[in-house]
């Protein structure tokens, strides 16, 4: 749902009013940072597992990878709402916010994904990351300073 939003709005971001949207460099700046957010999200995690948190390293790899991509989600659809005003975009964007707090614990995500499930998370993660980062990117490339 997340991700078909996410495209719906980057299709209709410069049909809904045609004149042309000016970015601060702040909002600009944040919408680069949340491109590369889960990444380096993962990888710092990956180092705390390595160096740190020996037990369970594939689901709390895969669940840092998981819940990373919505903390991005909530963040870009907050840019979203106040690029266009879509209350749209902001209940997404809560909606994104509170699934990625219940999903912030890790027994909670251990219900929720049980055993060889776990590949659909790193399955959903990975096509919910490369929506996002598609999308920022035709943003970015439109909306350049």
């Amino acid at each position: 749902m997340f991700i078909y939003f996410n495209n719906f709005v980057a299709k209709n971001l410069f049909k809904e009013n045609h004149k042309t949207y000016k970015l601060n460099n702040r909002i600009f700046s944040l919408l680069k940072l949340v491109k590369f957010a889960p990444v380096i999200a993962f990888l710092i995690f990956l180092v705390l597992v390595l160096f740190y948190f020996h037990t369970k390293a594939e689901i709390r790899l895969s669940h840092a990878w998981y819940v990373s991509q919505f903390w991005a989600y909530s963040t870009l659809l907050y840019f979203f709402y106040r690029l266009t005003k879509n209350k749209l975009s902001l209940i997404f964007a809560v909606l994104s916010i509170f699934i990625a707090i219940y999903n912030t614990p890790l027994f909670h995500y251990e219900h929720v994904f049980i055993g060889h499930s776990v590949i659909v998370s790193d399955i959903f993660g990975i096509l919910m990351f490369l929506s996002m980062w598609f999308t920022i990117s035709k943003i970015s490339t439109k909306l350049q300073l």
